[in-house]
This record gives structure tokens, C-alpha cells and sequence, in this order.
């Protein structure tokens, strides 16, 4: 993804970062760094790239390998409505969405062998759902306070990302 500036950045990866929460995947991610443009400002636990174990049913595997295929699609989604929150008012995202949904098509057929009406149904509850969460007044204040917190740190560690997003009270 590319940025147009610093903020738009902190947007987009508070996004990914509640995308991330959404999911369940918080104890997947490492750290958060906005200056790690080599490594997609985020890192995950050697866990997020499952990619089998013979000691695990294929089943399973094939359940984990969709799991982070979803949180994966989701995180692409939340960065996208989380870098238009500063603007304040409703933005049209048929391009954007139409460029996520190729990326992350390909990508279900490749790692989850799904069909091409398992991606767009799947796609489009997801992008339904999380427009409804980024509509939401707490999520969105949630937002500013990460994204400017990030900002102003530079990075997150796993507990730090867990205590902005209100999963970890302060006491």
C-alpha cells in the first residue's frame, strides 16, 4: 500500500491493527513499527504463517490458513476506511475496493483453493461489516488515539498495541 503522507500511515496501520483485533489476531502480531517499510510496518509471530504441520489434520490446517486469509482480507479493508476517517465525511471506495478485492481473490484461490463465489461473498461481509464498525463513534475515537500514539512512538509493541485497543485495562 502506499501512503500519501505520515498521517494517512498511521491511519492505515491503526486500521490493520483493529482489522487485526476484529479477528481474534491480536496474539499473532509482534510489534508495529512505521519506519519497517521493508516489512509492511507490521510483524507477526512465526504463528501467522502457518503453513501446515504434519501433526495437525488437514482440516485444521486448512481452518488455520483461512483464518489468517480472513483476518488478512480484513486488515486490508480497516486500513482502508481507517485512512479516511481525518477526512471526516464519506469517501467513495469502488476503486480501492475493486483493487483489494484482485489482491485478495488471487491470494484465496492460491493459499485456501477457494472459488471465485466464496471470495466475493466472503469480501463483500466483510467490507459490509467493517464499514458498520468505522461508523461506530468509539471505534473511530479508538482510531485517533492509536493512529496518533503511533505517530508520536513510532513503534508498538504487541502488549502496547493490545492496551491502546482497550484490551488491556491500565491499572
Amino acid at each position: 500500500m502506499k501512503y500519501n503522507d505520515e498521517e494517512d500511515k498511521c491511519y492505515g496501520i491503526a486500521g490493520m491493527a483493529i482489522g487485526i483485533s476484529i479477528w481474534n489476531g491480536e496474539d499473532l502480531l509482534y510489534q508495529i513499527d512505521i519506519d519497517d517499510d521493508e516489512h509492511g510496518y507490521i510483524s507477526f509471530t512465526p504463528d501467522y504463517y502457518f503453513s501446515g504441520n504434519p501433526a495437525v489434520s488437514p482440516v485444521e490446517s486448512w481452518h488455520a490458513t483461512l483464518k489468517h486469509y480472513q483476518m488478512t482480507v480484513g486488515m486490508l479493508i480497516a486500513n482502508l476506511f481507517c485512512r479516511n476517517l481525518p477526512a471526516g465525511k464519506p469517501t467513495q471506495y469502488a476503486d480501492a475496493k475493486k483493487a483489494i478485492f484482485s489482491t485478495v481473490a488471487d491470494e484465496g484461490k492460491r493459499t485456501c483453493q477457494l472459488d471465485d463465489d466464496e471470495i466475493r461473498s466472503m469480501f463483500q461481509e466483510t467490507f459490509n461489516y467493517l464499514e458498520q464498525v468505522f461508523r461506530n463513534p468509539s471505534v473511530c475515537k479508538i482510531a485517533h488515539e492509536f493512529a496518533q500514539h503511533l505517530k508520536d512512538s513510532r513503534r508498538l509493541s504487541h502488549y502496547e498495541v493490545k492496551q491502546l485497543l482497550g484490551m488491556i485495562s491500565e491499572d
